[in-house]
């Protein structure tokens, strides 16, 4: 279409006229459906987290279990780490003399 005819409002014949009316309405029942599934992705969101959640906790017993472990390790690095000292004095010391 020239500048010409457009100016002279002579539109072709498949021209399409939109009515604003029907765009608006359309519009707002794609926002009204897109908050939805933000809702839905929302709780969908939160189930999951609860699933990790749950799958975290631990009961008490296990909890302690998992502590001693830790405790024993930590006393069995102590340990090693007294011995590697002893030997370390050892070696330096008089005997190295």
């Amino acid at each position: 279409m020239s500048k010409k005819e457009y100016l002279n409002k002579c539109f072709s014949p498949n021209w399409i006229e939109i009515d604003l009316d029907e765009i608006s309405a359309q519009t707002a029942k794609e926002v009204s459906n897109s908050s939805d599934l933000d809702v839905q992705k929302t709780q969908e969101q939160y189930n999951k987290e609860v699933r990790l959640e749950s799958r975290r906790r631990k009961d008490l017993n296990t909890l302690l279990k998992e502590l001693d472990e830790i405790k024993q390790s930590i006393e069995r690095a102590a340990e090693k780490q007294h011995r590697l000292a002893n030997l370390m004095s050892f070696y330096t010391g008089e005997f190295a003399k």
